[in-house]
């Protein structure tokens, strides 16, 4: 299963470009130039899906060192402050599918 982290928390409001870093279990990037991604920002699993992205949505000039950007729009981040469960979803060329969940903070503009 592959761990995805981000760079850090979002402003509620606030318009921004988010990194993912995919590695494996031994930290090591994954070459995600060849998959498609999808993405969700959950409250809780199960959830109202707040924020979604699909494979056009992202960026992958870094793909292949594991890193895909994707932008939030001032509207997207304007929910209430909390920590929201990110959900990546990778389909590898393989048909192999890969989920990985982590959180994103939002919080008020400091």
């Amino acid at each position: 299963m592959a761990t995805t982290t981000t760079t850090d928390p979002l402003i509620q409001g606030e318009a921004k470009t988010i990194q993912l870093t995919v590695t494996n279990s031994s930290g090591v990037a994954v070459d995600c130039s060849t998959t498609t991604c999808s993405f969700k920002l959950v409250k809780n699993l199960g959830g109202t899906i707040l924020i979604s992205k699909v494979e056009a949505d992202f960026d992958k000039t870094d793909a292949a060192s594991g890193i895909l950007y994707f932008d939030v729009s001032a509207t997207e981040t304007s929910i209430t402050c909390a920590t929201y469960i990110g959900q990546l979803t990778i389909q590898f060329t393989t048909s192999n599918i890969d989920k990985s969940q982590f959180n994103i903070p939002i919080t008020e503009e400091a």
